[in-house]
């Protein structure tokens, strides 16, 4: 019995230290890509799946972080739905969005007036 239970332990502890590890790689390749994503961006790990939270200013920063998170070896899967985008903060100019995130323009046909 005592056996089963230490070498629980073990597996348990060999896993804590392996996500602690995995957890500082991805902070440390965040922080070397872009220095305010150190400061931004809180990462947790589990199971080696990567959970990121916090802040960036753009869905550009968002896939680049969980881009960065996966490049890490040892994590099997990336949960960033907690990684907030466009949050800016009073006082500040927000950056205007990239070309991919700007709404559509409208055609001018779908709005006249007789299309009701």
């Amino acid at each position: 019995m005592k056996l089963h239970s230490f070498q629980h332990y073990s597996q348990d502890l060999e896993r804590g230290v392996h996500d602690t590890w995995i957890t500082a790689r991805v902070k440390s390749a965040l922080a070397m890509a872009e220095p305010s994503f150190g400061l931004q961006i809180h990462v947790k790990t589990h199971g080696g799946t990567v959970a990121l939270s916090g802040r960036v200013n753009t869905h550009k920063q968002c896939e680049q972080a969980v881009s960065l998170a996966r490049s890490v070896q040892g994590v099997t899967e990336v949960d960033a739905r907690d990684l907030l985008t466009h949050v800016f903060t009073p006082g500040s100019i927000p950056e205007p969005p990239n070309a991919e995130e700007a709404p559509e323009k409208r055609s001018q046909s779908s709005t006249r007036m007789d299309d009701k």
